[in-house]
């Protein structure tokens, strides 16, 4: 035992000091970009493919905090297309608190990591707008999980409720929607029915049943009328959102009211 022991011990001290220099390469990165002495497109593509490694090796060697944050991290990245100095400041709060973390040798407490997930930055429906020349505000505003394999469903999601002043944060699997519910307690989630693997529709029964969620707002994305069978006995704290043109954007219009 003592040796297996030993084996984890040091590919968690591997995983660490990598994580480090990733860090590292991250800001450095960042820091290029923001004065002009790289180009942006290629940069932010390499701070997305590190931010993905952390994500993907994180919860393995004990730091689930850090591949959430990562996750966001890369979130964060996917919708820029330079980097400013406000930029620059608001991507370093996600590489401080990984360095942070990783450098203490423990994954925090489950109320700390949903503190420290509700202060990292997020989008604002303006800088979308204007192409990133309005930074990301950090804000304490209610949070939305949207749960989509649609990256096109995502950002309609998310600038409809940017433009209200929700922060938002994304799932493309029903596993991811789990860990994150459990991580960030969102104040509410807007599923499509349609997932890899466990379909919306059950997972929004799960997320229904959960005391996580109790008397949080659910929104079920579906092209199918409530009186499909597939939506017989939903709970009747889940709202149907069409998922039909123009029938979208009034019933997610209806559900964020719900929320103001």
């Amino acid at each position: 035992m003592g040796n297996a022991d030993d084996i984890v011990a040091s590919l968690k001290q591997d995983f660490i000091e990598d994580t480090v220099d990733r860090v590292d390469r991250i800001e450095t990165t960042i820091d290029r970009i923001a004065g002009g002495m790289d180009e942006a497109g290629p940069g932010i593509a390499e701070l997305r493919r590190e931010a993905h490694t952390v994500k993907g090796l994180a919860g393995s060697f004990g730091f689930p905090l850090v591949g959430a944050i990562a996750h966001r991290l890369e979130d964060y990245i996917a919708e820029l297309t330079e980097i400013n100095d406000l930029e620059a400041a608001s991507l370093v709060d996600f590489t401080s608190w990984i360095r942070e973390i990783i450098e203490s040798g423990t994954n925090p407490a489950a109320d700390e990591e949903t503190r420290i997930l509700r202060s990292l930055p997020t989008r604002s429906a303006k800088a979308d707008e204007e192409g990133a020349k309005d930074t990301a505000v950090t804000a304490n505003d209610k949070e939305v999980l949207l749960v989509t394999a649609t990256a096109v469903q995502a950002r309609f999601l998310q600038r409809e409720l940017r433009e209200k002043g929700f922060r938002t944060i994304t799932a493309r699997t029903a596993v991811e929607a789990f860990e994150t519910v459990v991580q960030s307690h969102p104040d509410a989630v807007i599923t499509a029915a349609v997932l890899d693997g466990l379909s919306g529709i059950e997972l929004i029964r799960a997320l229904a049943a959960m005391k996580t969620l109790t008397n949080k707002k659910l929104g079920l994305l579906t092209s199918f009328d409530a009186g499909h069978p597939d939506l017989e006995g939903l709970p009747g704290n889940v709202a149907i959102i069409s998922n039909r043109g123009k029938q979208t954007a009034d019933q997610l219009a209806k559900f964020i009211d719900t929320m103001m």
